[in-house]
């Protein structure tokens, strides 16, 4: 499965903005069903990131390591899923984009399906879900 990718302009420096990803704590204001975020030291590859929430009245945790980072250029995390599901990876890359940032989402990750049209259908989900989140860490980001 190739690379899904989306992108958005954020009217902030890339400096600003590399920070913003990095601080895991921005994570909960994005996403209303965590409820903890681990970090096990300071934010470099190797780091352990845990995530806690609630779903539908259900706990659920996942396991995440940092697997690149580039200052103000890039940052990748690796979220281990259990089988039968496969890990992903979520990088962000960084451009200047005039006095802004080109913010780009990429998530590598393997789809299957068990009938034909399924995978183009999950393919875009995800890339719905991706603008979803970069419209609201660029909304996040401005403020």
């Amino acid at each position: 499965m190739p690379i899904i990718e989306a992108s958005v302009n954020v009217s902030k420096p890339v400096e600003k903005v590399f920070e913003y990803i990095t601080n895991f704590e921005n994570q909960k204001k994005l996403n209303n069903m965590l409820t903890d975020i681990i970090v096990s030291g300071p934010v470099a590859v190797g780091t352990k990131v845990k995530y806690k929430g609630t779903v539908m009245g259900r706990a659920f945790e996942t396991e995440n390591q940092i697997v690149a980072l580039e200052p103000n250029k890039k940052l990748g995390i690796k979220t281990k899923a259990a089988p039968p599901a496969s890990d992903v990876t979520n990088t962000y890359l960084l451009e200047q984009a005039g006095a802004g940032t080109k913010l780009i989402a990429q998530m590598d990750t393997v789809i299957t399906g068990g009938f034909p049209g399924v995978e183009e259908m999950v393919k875009n989900q995800l890339i719905g879900t991706l603008n979803q989140t970069l419209a609201a860490m660029k909304q996040a980001i401005e403020a």
